[in-house]
């Protein structure tokens, strides 16, 4: 019985500390200067609209540490909206990164609701470094509210990456994050 009780224990506290490391990062204020030792993930987002409590996030994982950042899909509002091609950024320490997840999360409490994985070998799943002083753009994100039963009518959220040109994320970062335009840029989820 004491064993059954230590095994418990054990996956109760493995379970929380996973739980505590998936955290909501908050996005930079668009006139903040940036830092030389920090790196910057940036993305653009888009959402049909904020389903009340109900929010989006990007699950950023460090590779090397298996540190968890979620990346909120726009700027939580009280009233429900739509959010188009918002540009935002989050600030991260130098490391090995990939987008692992999308996910939906309580804007009340920012606790996980659902999570979906992403390929590691899909566009948007791809590994990227980022250095200190560097922004990487990880890509433009698009939640939208799906019929996927026509016979019962049941819907459900899913989540589209699309790739962007480098000249269009380079406009967005200066004018979003102008303190931020002659910082070192990479886009691996770009077109070519």
């Amino acid at each position: 019985m004491n064993k059954l009780l230590c095994i418990v224990f054990a996956l109760i506290t493995v379970m929380l500390s996973g739980c505590a490391t998936n955290r909501v990062v908050t996005r930079i204020d668009s006139k903040q200067s940036p830092a030389p030792d920090s790196g910057y993930v940036a993305g653009m987002f888009s959402r049909d609209w904020e389903p009340g409590k109900l929010s989006f996030g990007l699950g950023i994982v460090n590779i090397e540490t298996d540190e968890k950042y979620v990346m909120p899909f726009g700027i939580e509002t009280v009233l429900s909206n739509a959010v188009v091609d918002q540009f935002g950024m989050i600030q991260l320490p130098p490391g090995e990164y990939r987008v692992a997840y999308w996910q939906t999360y309580s804007t009340k409490d920012k606790g996980q609701i659902t999570q979906t994985s992403i390929l590691p070998d899909s566009r948007a799943g791809m590994p990227f470094t980022l250095a200190p002083g560097e922004v990487v753009f990880i890509g433009s994100y698009v939640a939208k509210y799906e019929r996927v039963n026509s016979t019962n009518g049941d819907k459900e959220w899913s989540v589209r990456h699309q790739q962007l040109a480098l000249p269009l994320v380079q406009k967005a970062l200066s004018s979003s994050y102008p303190e931020f335009v002659t910082q070192p840029l990479s886009c691996p989820s770009c077109l070519k």
